[in-house]
């Protein structure tokens, strides 16, 4: 084996390879001895412990000159000249061994390396350096030996040490990322082998309360602590018995934020004042029934409020808190929408988006929280109607001026603050611009004025309370009389309107000339927006960023604006009610409109550019939010400027189709419909709309909106999902004409690179690799995977990158289903940490299925549990039906064959042929009962039944 690579494995039994071949090491004799000398590797080992490494305590007399001819055969399978095999060194033997030939130690690299990126808060990249570290654990290192013998520098107990405690980190990812079902299944198993080791049972305690189940991780510290009084007699650590009392109490800190299902709430400012009775009050209504409506008038603290009772309750909903915003909506059409871009719903075939959302959510427990309904009420309440009729398990909690007049409506009508917590909210937000603020007993009876003058209203006492910088309680209550406020009359709904839009007035008044344009400016974002859109669409001529800074901090500072913190750039927002004010404050013949739809039209389209290349993720990160101000510019310029629309929808393709979801396809459509065949932009606004119609499973009408084309490619450059021929030739691949998409693709690979473009290539030659794979020769797509891969990792573009190491994964799978997986997992990473949800799921299907084989069926059974969830919502049922089979076979591997059998009629009743091959049909067939059989029959008709009981299977499998 002279110059071949020799690798070591020990973290399993005992392993040697060289250029990829298994080395044969003869009996337990030499393989102790090589396993010692591979424990301490670069340090001499005497003669004395080698002996006792074979032979134990009791040797024979010859056992030293055994030893000597042991090590000369082992020199000698190892590498002929000697180069990689034992030397003799006084007192004994050493054997050099360096890093990358040695798992253990490519192990503890990746554990170095997991921690690293967890501790910059990179949780995803964690989360796959975690298991490319475990993944490389065949069973107990080196079990096959007495570790006593072969390991007297307790190597082997330092491993299995760091195995567990790597376990336990990786679940902590898990947790940050807010996959909170996976580190349950993780943690249950692992805590059933380790019953007394606590930081298993706090993580576990954890991810049970952050899936909603309270009880669950109560009975898993009363288990700890049995356990522990019973077998050592000691009581749980400190730090255990603290999160248990954080568990008593509900406490929303016990979870990281994004470890929470649903969506990640707003970040909590100051404290609630004076609502304690309202929060109890809006939890009880929401346990006695199913929808509850806080209504008042604008500026009562509705969404505060609701926000607060959602952030507290979230431990009572498995399936996740969920916040919509509805106030950026300019008509009811797109309520509908907005609630399934929030779940990350896409709508399918067949299906209205209302009925794709009442599907996902039809066995879910959540809570949705619907924000400022009143502008959309009959539309919303029509889609509450829907919902409350066919998700007997979600809760809904809604905001609004009136009522929603749904049945089985609780309102909860939120009045203002009385004196005292008026002028307790006064003083906290006073002196949260001005810490060092004392006010003495005169300046309090000018406070209590203030607050009876604003009734009470939390949003006119801030406005007011953001003047203490610059001026006394005394001269804030005089220039509230100067403003004209209503002196003492009868406390209606109509004075408080009132009296809160004088407080607006006045405010807006105190302002500067500079600051008032900004404020009126920033009126026409829908949703909010970052400092460059702020400075682009409303910053005065010639001003700098810096300059557009100091206005909108001056904004903030007086209440008028709110910013918000998070992942991306910050976000500066005017509240809804003071938006109002500000777009009735603007004129007829101003530009605003047209400006913002330029800056987002020109925003797109160098995004589109952008997320071809190596910064994908950073431009996804920037443009994500903006969804609101995406359908406000499109609808603008669709109304007058078609020009504008199409290139905003052919630029949308590439950056949302695929994330934000399928609206921008329909927004592609109408563009088409209203352009002419021969602008430059038709055939790529063509194909996104067809490409729209696809994902959903409408191949009639994809095929219809792809024709329109007329054979035409759109230009070098565009986006990947806007050529109509790849429509057309997808939608053949899917209904079995594979050999028609392949002659298409691999014709398009030849023009890709004439064009001399790697994105489009890549895309291509990923499609000839399916294709091959598809018609079961994955071998003759390995060629096509490979230099996919190659071309793929030249461009350093994620998307690009993830769909090169899925084809390759693919057609590596049963041949080489090792790297395949290692290929299959980095695939879904990739796509992940774009956001792009269809690689993301395929990738992830994949591993699944090739795990279920060829590795750990539980682990696969935990990872189709997310596959299943993943198409329903993204709302690709060719997937998910390609994902039931997989589960199927999975069902049989575990043992569940009634439940297979189920899965089985369900798939072949709708039309698809069996996930099983003949024998192992007829096998099934045999053993279920009468009644299984007709059970099967009864869920035959519903794809949605089918993927339930699925998931009911698999959580009773595992």
């Amino acid at each position: 084996m002279s110059g071949a690579t020799v690798s070591f494995r020990v973290l399993g039994p005992l392993e040697v390879t060289a250029g990829g071949a298994d080395l044969s090491l003869g009996g337990p004799k030499p393989r102790a001895v090589l396993g010692a000398l591979v424990l301490q590797r670069g340090v001499v080992v005497s003669v004395e412990r080698l002996v006792t490494a074979a032979w134990g305590h009791q040797a024979p007399p010859d056992a030293v000159g055994s030893l000597r001819a042991y090590v000369s055969r082992l020199r000698s399978t190892l590498d002929s000249d000697a180069a990689c095999g034992p030397r003799y060194r006084a007192p004994g033997y050493v054997l050099e061994v360096q890093d990358d030939q040695l798992d253990s130690a490519q192990f503890t690299s990746l554990v170095g390396q997991a921690r690293t990126l967890a501790s910059i808060g990179d949780h995803a990249a964690a989360l796959r350096s975690w298991d490319g570290a475990l993944g490389l654990w065949r069973g107990e290192a080196l079990a096959e030996f007495d570790p006593l013998l072969v390991d007297p520098g307790a190597e082997l107990a330092r491993l299995s040490e760091l195995r567990l405690v790597a376990t336990e980190e990786r679940a902590e990812s898990l947790l940050r990322l807010g996959r909170s079902r996976a580190a349950v299944v993780e943690l249950e198993a692992l805590l059933r082998r380790c019953p007394g080791r606590e930081t298993v049972a706090v993580l576990l305690m954890r991810a049970l309360y952050a899936c909603g189940r309270q009880g669950d991780a109560l009975a898993t510290y009363a288990g700890l602590r049995l356990h522990l009084v019973s077998e050592l007699g000691v009581e749980p650590c400190a730090p255990t018995r603290a999160v248990h009392r954080q568990l008593l109490n509900h406490d929303p800190d016990l979870v990281p934020e994004r470890a929470w299902a649903g969506s990640i709430l707003p970040r909590r400012g100051a404290d609630l004042v004076g609502r304690a009775a309202d929060f109890s009050g809006v939890a009880a209504a929401l346990c006695r029934g199913r929808l509850v409506t806080i209504t008042g008038v604008g500026g009562v603290g509705k969404s505060r409020l609701a926000v607060e009772v959602a952030r507290r309750e979230r431990p009572r909903f498995a399936d996740g808190v969920w916040l919509c915003e509805l106030a950026s909506l300019t008509t009811g059409v797109g309520v509908s929408l907005a609630v399934a871009a929030e779940l990350g719903v896409h709508p399918r075939a067949g299906l209205t988006v209302e009925a794709a959302l009442a599907e996902y959510l039809s066995d879910r427990q959540v809570l949705l929280v619907l924000d400022n309904c009143e502008h959309v009420l009959a539309e919303t309440a029509a889609l509450l109607e829907l919902l409350m009729s066919r998700c007997g398990r979600a809760v809904f909690l809604t905001t609004s001026r009136e009522a929603l007049s749904v049945g089985g409506e609780q309102l909860w009508p939120l009045v203002p603050l009385d004196a005292q917590d008026a002028a307790a909210l006064f003083v906290q937000r006073a002196r949260a611009s001005r810490p060092q603020l004392l006010l003495d007993p005169r300046s309090m009876v000018a406070v209590t004025g203030i607050c009876r003058r604003l009734d009470g209203l939390p949003l006119a006492i801030e406005l007011a309370a953001a003047r203490m910088p610059v001026m006394s309680a005394e001269e804030v209550l005089d220039r509230l009389g100067d403003a004209g406020l209503l002196t003492e009359v009868s406390r209606t709904r109509e004075r408080r309107h009132q009296s809160l839009a004088t407080t607006i007035d006045w405010s807006y008044q105190l302002l500067d000339a500079a600051e008032r344009r900004l404020f009126v400016g920033m009126s026409v974002f829908a949703g909010g927006a970052d400092l460059a859109a702020v400075h682009a669409v409303c910053g005065e001529a010639g001003s700098t960023v810096l300059e557009c800074l100091d206005l909108v901090t001056a904004l903030v500072s007086k209440s008028m604006v709110v910013a918000r913190t998070g992942p991306g750039p910050t976000r500066f927002r005017v509240l809804e009610t003071l938006r109002s004010y500000g777009i009735d404050r603007r004129t007829a013949d101003d530009d605003l409109a047209h400006r913002h739809a330029l800056y987002f039209v020109n925003l797109a389209e160098a995004a589109a550019g952008g997320v071809q290349g190596r910064d994908e993720a950073a431009w996804i990160e920037r443009t994500l939010p903006d969804g609101d101000n995406f359908r406000v510019a499109f609808e603008h310029a669709v109304a007058g400027d078609v020009d504008l629309a199409l290139r905003l929808v052919s630029s949308l393709a590439e950056v949302s189709q695929l994330r934000l979801g399928f609206e921008s396809a329909g927004w592609a459509e109408r563009a088409v419909s209203l352009a002419p065949a021969d602008h430059p932009l038709f055939v790529a606004a063509s194909g996104a709309a067809a490409r729209g119609a696809w994902n959903v499973g409408d191949f009639d009408r994809a095929r219809t909106l792809a024709l329109r084309a007329a054979g035409r490619d759109p230009a070098r450059g565009s986006a990947r999902t806007a050529y109509p021929a790849d429509v057309l030739a997808d939608i053949a691949l899917y209904q079995g004409e594979v050999d028609q998409a392949l002659a298409h693709y691999a014709a398009s690979v030849e023009v890709a690179r004439g064009d001399g473009d790697p994105i489009r290539l890549v895309w291509t030659l990923y499609y000839v690799a399916v294709c091959q794979a598809v018609r079961r020769e994955p071998t003759r797509g390995l060629a096509a995977a490979q230099e996919c891969l190659s071309v793929a990792d030249g461009t350093g573009n994620p998307t690009a990158r993830s769909m090169a190491r899925y084809a390759l994964g693919l057609v590596l799978k049963k041949s080489q289903p090792l790297q395949a997986l290692t290929l299959l997992d980095e695939a879904a990473g990739l796509a992940a940490s774009v956001h792009n949800r269809w690689w993301q799921g395929v990738a992830l299907m994949e591993a699944a299925a090739t795990r279920a084989v060829r590795g750990d069926p539980l682990l696969a059974a935990h990872d189709f549990l997310e596959v299943l969830d993943h198409w329903q919502r993204v709302g690709d049922l060719t997937q998910q039906w390609l994902n039931l089979r997989y589960v199927t076979r999975l069902l049989v591997r575990l043992g569940a064959r009634e439940e297979a059998l189920v899965l089985h009629h369900c798939i072949t009743a709708a039309g698809k042929s069996s996930p099983l091959d003949a024998t192992s049909a007829d096998r099934l067939l045999a053993s279920g009962s009468p009644s299984v059989v007709a059970a099967a029959h009864g869920r035959a008709l519903r794809v949605t039944d089918a993927v339930a009981y699925a998931r009911d299977s698999l959580v009773r499998a595992v």
